[in-house]
Order: structure tokens, then C-alpha cells, then sequence
């Protein structure tokens, strides 16, 4: 993950930035994949889906976006696959305090965090972003061989974070730490056997 997910992470905060205003967008990345939910609907959900289809029709020189689903090639082996899913819930028209250049600077603040986790320990996990309009949530999910692995899978996926807390679940492992500077991080680690 490490430098891959890294890599991913610096370029959808390149892509927002290019984006301008988005309604709350929730991020799902990956070694190779971005999965992106504009939360909202009727003209909002319209206007920020075109916004993100101009920022990578322009990187990647072509229209991606195609029955409400915009598929496109962000870089090398990166793809980007945005949708509309429901508005947050409880969110109230006019009271955002969150923004997409909010996001994209809390994305970067995730980078070097992102770069020194450890790939061989941690394959395929995902790092989630959510914006609920008034704040941002941090989520690592990753996978563990067996019950017997989550610790470390949990260790693995805590590194660099400080005042770590994980408790087992009829699920696996949850927990929360802090980055250096004071931004929670949600860890999930789920056995697949």
C-alpha cells in the first residue's frame, strides 16, 4: 500500500483542488482505485458530478462521464469511479462547514502518514475519507489472514499514529489513534477466516 496508496491519496487532492466547490463527497482509495460519492441530489448532485467530469476530462484529455457514473484513468493505474449516493443525513441546507479545498488539504495532511505504512503488512486495505458537511471522518480498513493476525494487521496499520485504542469486535478489530497533529483515524481489521 504505502507508496501506492500514497500516490492515490495525492492525486484526488490534486483532483479536488482542480474540481472547485463539491457538494460532501465520500472517498473510498486504494492501491489502484478511487471510489467517490457525491452526497446530494437534484441540481447540487448534477453540478458537482460535471465538475468532477471537467477536472478529469481535462487530465485525461476525453469525456469520462457517461449514465451518471464517471469512469476515467486518473494516472497510471489509477482509476477513478464517481457516483451520486443520498445526501448526508441531517445535513442542513446552507450550513456546510466543510469544502472540497478542505478535503483536498486534509488529503495532503494524510500523505506522509499514508507513505510509511507498511505494504507487505497491510495489502488492500482502504482508506476512507467521509464528508458529512460538518466535519471529516478518517477511516483505515484493512485485512487480516486469520483471528489470530489482527493485532498486528492493527499494529501495522497504526504505525505513525499516536494514543492508539483498538478493542475486538463480532467483526474483528476496531480502534482509533491520532496523526502528529491532532486529525483522528478510525482502524477497522476484519479476518477473512
Amino acid at each position: 500500500m504505502s507508496l501506492s496508496l500514497a500516490r492515490c491519496v495525492e492525486a484526488v487532492a490534486r483532483l479536488l483542488d482542480a474540481c472547485g466547490p463539491l457538494e460532501p463527497v465520500r472517498l473510498c482509495m486504494s492501491e489502484a482505485d478511487v471510489q467517490a460519492e457525491v452526497c446530494a441530489s437534484g441540481p447540487a448532485a448534477s453540478a458537482s458530478m460535471a465538475r468532477l467530469a471537467a477536472a478529469c476530462g481535462e487530465a485525461a484529455g476525453l469525456p469520462a462521464h457517461r449514465d451518471g457514473v464517471l469512469t476515467v484513468d486518473l494516472e497510471e493505474e489509477l482509476v477513478l469511479v464517481a457516483a451520486v449516493d443520498a445526501p448526508v443525513r441531517g445535513a442542513v441546507p446552507g450550513g456546510r462547514l466543510t469544502s472540497a479545498e478542505a478535503a483536498a488539504e486534509l488529503l495532503r495532511t494524510l500523505v506522509p502518514w499514508t507513505a510509511a505504512l507498511d505494504q507487505e503488512r497491510l495489502p488492500g486495505a482502504q482508506l476512507w475519507v467521509e464528508d458529512d458537511g460538518r466535519g471529516f471522518t478518517v477511516r483505515l480498513l484493512a485485512t487480516a489472514a486469520s483471528s489470530d493476525d489482527m493485532e498486528g494487521v492493527a499494529a501495522a496499520a497504526g504505525a505513525g499514529l499516536e494514543r492508539i485504542r483498538t478493542r475486538r469486535t463480532d467483526s474483528g478489530l476496531d480502534g482509533q489513534g491520532c496523526l502528529p497533529c491532532g486529525r483522528t483515524v478510525h482502524l477497522g481489521v476484519v479476518p477473512l477466516s
